[in-house]
């Protein structure tokens, strides 16, 4: 190992849990894939990235569309490797997305990967993926799409909603990005392999990917939690104050704005839901 790289001390919740990342990584080691360096009894040494995508949302706002496509291209070939390990990364967000030091793009945190067998992820970030979830390769791209909206708009939407081109360019895509990842997100009833989602987003330019964030903090606000089916799952998006008089995060007063009436039916708590028309992601992604 040289002596200038830094690292990362990543704590895991098990003995078995190290083993299984540190086992993955290995398997995986190349372009576009965090270098782990060392893996202990609990824990994994990891080389230090420069920040995640998500301090550069926090920091910066919404990306150019240059830059998303950058970061999506190089995402969708991280998931390629992945995918023909016969692996599903399941936890595909922009904390997981790392830019290095050396202006790379790194998928990191397989917490969740597990072989790309069609039964439900037993790990999962709330808010990204549908409870349930079934481990195929359609739910990386689906989680995928879905972060790089989240990157051009600032808008995290409802993965359990049924995403067309027209609800994308409303929340702020372009229209040539809205189609891509409405593509993506299986609305034609076909899974996307991670090879031609990179080709696609790449025709913008792949040598685009953003600057690192000045302050990187590793902030994650959708945590990989276990997934149990017993219960059901709290809504862990945030929602606008109300009790107190304070007004809604503008993020949200963005997404309700973006919404015409007859376009949406609200559901309980007030989040807007797609129409009631399409499926939804869960069953685009089984």
């Amino acid at each position: 190992m040289s002596s200038h790289v830094q690292l990362f001390s990543k704590d895991c919740s098990s003995v078995e849990a190290a083993a299984r990342e540190a086992r993955h990584l290995q398997t995986l080691r190349g372009p576009g894939i965090v270098p782990l360096q060392e893996a202990g009894a609990h824990g994994l040494a990891l080389e230090k990235a420069a920040c995640s995508l998500t301090d550069v949302l926090h920091e910066r706002g919404p990306l150019a569309e240059r830059e998303v496509r950058a970061v999506g291209a190089a995402a969708a070939m991280a998931l390629a490797r992945v995918h023909d390990a016969g692996l599903v990364h399941g936890d595909v967000k922009p904390a997981n997305l790392l830019l290095s030091h050396d202006r790379e793009l790194w998928l990191a945190d397989f917490d969740a990967a597990c072989p790309a067998d069609g039964r439900p992820l037993e790990r999962f970030s709330p808010g990204m993926l549908p409870p349930g979830a079934p481990a195929r390769f359609a739910a990386d791209m689906a989680a995928l799409a879905l972060t790089l909206v989240e990157l051009s708009t600032g808008i995290r939407p409802d993965p359990g909603a049924s995403w067309r081109a027209a609800d994308l360019r409303r929340l702020g895509c372009s229209p040539a990005l809205s189609a891509e990842l409405s593509f993506m997100l299986g609305g034609d009833g076909a899974a996307l392999r991670a090879g031609r989602a990179a080709r696609m987003l790449a025709r913008g330019g792949s040598d685009s990917l953003p600057a690192p964030a000045a302050n990187a903090q590793r902030a994650d606000s959708t945590p990989t939690v276990e997934f149990m089916a017993a219960r059901p799952l709290p809504d862990s998006s945030p929602r606008p104050a109300q009790a107190t008089g304070a007004p809604p995060p503008r993020w949200w007063q963005r997404l309700a704005a973006s919404w015409r009436p007859g376009d949406a039916t609200p559901r309980t708590g007030g989040r807007p839901q797609a129409q009631e028309s399409g499926s939804s992601q869960a069953s685009r992604s089984s």
